[in-house]
């Protein structure tokens, strides 16, 4: 019988739909998840938009299914060609020059971030107020984003071959990481350290050892509570002086755990973001007919280039519902993936998207499964798989971006760097 990967895009995507549709619908009936208390918004009718929330998801789900698993065409398109493919891939496990180059971009991006905001203490005031304290040098500072291309190339390079990498080789790579995972902490960016981290992951599941479901849920609720400890660090501790979650509980265990649920039913709220949408469009707002997907493309002209710059949908979603909170605080709510295409197309919006990226992410796997053994192929879909998350829970323009400040740098690091390989593809 053939196992289930947990790390299929299929797998992920179903995990996510449950986790950010269908288990926030009792605390949000009842108005006691993270969304009901930090975004009030008055219902019409919050049971109807509700249900129409979770049947609208279910019908981008099951285009999303359908796409996929066209696109991987069954179990027969999937057995192992007898041809010979060429691929790039490392063959020495020396650090080639292009790992020093694009790390040096990288370190002057941040010695010249912390010489525009004022000095190493500012950059650590600015960790907890990134929107502002980054206006108008996003691009200096996505330059760090480098960092991540180095170490994702590093850890192909060192589970490339048959031969185990050395005790040095590995230790090296440990220090590397740590510190690089530090630098990026100091953009104030969860976002950014949760791609990272899973993008290794999925290196270590296909090239070294399977993650079981089990192992991948234990998994992904450590890295939660990690990422949840930083976030009170870098936005409690920094700002106030001390911890502020504690006013939730009368020990500091009950107060803790009760921000974790807090802060999961404010980020997995798929639900509530498409309710809202679902309920109020197109009386309170009008659909933008493709508006904030042309973002993909003017996201990178600066403000000060071009001052009459449309927002991105989180901005627009923000400013059409709490626009108080863009206006005094700088904070955006993201309607997610499938909220920006109800958005902008309404439920043909909410189909083509799923289709759309049942496609992609189907083309993607296929890809890996027939090449592992190719390290763009693998780091490519590793990225591309690390942000199913911000796509399913944020928006196109911005995680485009992410996406791209990633993986370009990566992508030279193995074009300079690698030499083509001839490798048999693997059977699935």
């Amino acid at each position: 019988m053939r196992r289930i990967d947990p790390f299929s895009p299929l797998s992920l995507m179903m995990a996510f739909f449950v986790g950010g549709v269908l288990l926030p619908l009792y605390p949000f009936l009842n108005q006691e998840d993270g969304f009901s208390q930090f975004w009030r918004f008055d219902f019409s009718d919050q049971l109807s938009a509700a249900l129409q929330a979770v049947f609208g998801y279910g019908f981008a789900m099951l285009c999303f299914a359908t796409a996929y698993l066209a696109v991987l065409g069954g179990r027969a398109s999937l057995r192992a060609p007898t041809r010979i493919v060429s691929c790039l891939g490392f063959k020495s496990r020396r650090l080639p020059l292009s790992f020093y180059v694009i790390a040096g971009v990288a370190t002057a991006g941040l010695l010249l971030t912390i010489h525009l905001q004022g000095g190493f203490e500012e950059v650590l005031v600015a960790a907890s107020d990134r929107t502002r304290a980054s206006a108008g040098m996003n691009f200096i500072i996505l330059l760090q984003n480098s960092y991540l291309s180095v170490g994702l190339a590093w850890a192909l390079m060192l589970t490339n071959r048959q031969k185990p990498a050395s005790p040095k080789s590995i230790l090296l790579f440990s220090i590397y990481f740590l510190a690089s995972v530090a630098i990026i902490a100091l953009q104030g960016a969860k976002a950014t350290i949760f791609v990272y981290i899973l993008a290794l992951a999925l290196v270590w599941h296909y090239r070294v050892r399977r993650f079981s479901t089990w192992k991948l849920l234990i998994f992904g609720v450590l890295l939660f509570v990690l990422l949840m400890i930083y976030h009170v660090i870098k936005q409690e501790y920094l700002v106030l002086g001390h911890f502020a979650f504690t006013a939730y509980g009368d020990t500091v265990v009950s107060a803790f755990l009760k921000f974790l649920f807090l802060q999961f039913t404010g980020n997995m709220m798929q639900l509530q973001t498409m309710a809202v949408l679902m309920d109020a469009m197109p009386k309170q707002m009008q659909f933008e007919y493709g508006q904030t997907l042309l973002m993909i493309f003017l996201i990178w002209i600066p403000s000060v280039w071009y001052p009459a710059k449309p927002l991105t949908a989180p901005g627009i979603f923000t400013m059409a519902f709490w626009p108080a909170a863009w206006l005094n605080e700088g904070t955006t709510l993201p309607p997610g993936f499938f909220g920006e295409m109800y958005m902008n197309f309404g439920w043909f919006g909410l189909l083509g998207g799923g289709l759309v990226a049942g496609f992609l992410y189907g083309c993607s796997y296929r890809a890996v499964r027939a090449r592992a053994d190719c390290d763009l192929t693998l780091g490519r879909h590793a990225l591309f798989v690390s942000l199913l998350l911000h796509y399913f829970r944020g928006e196109v323009a911005s995680v485009t971006v992410l996406f791209l400040t990633i993986y370009v740098p990566f992508w030279l690091t193995i074009k300079l760097s690698a030499t083509r390989l001839r490798v048999t593809p693997a059977a699935s």
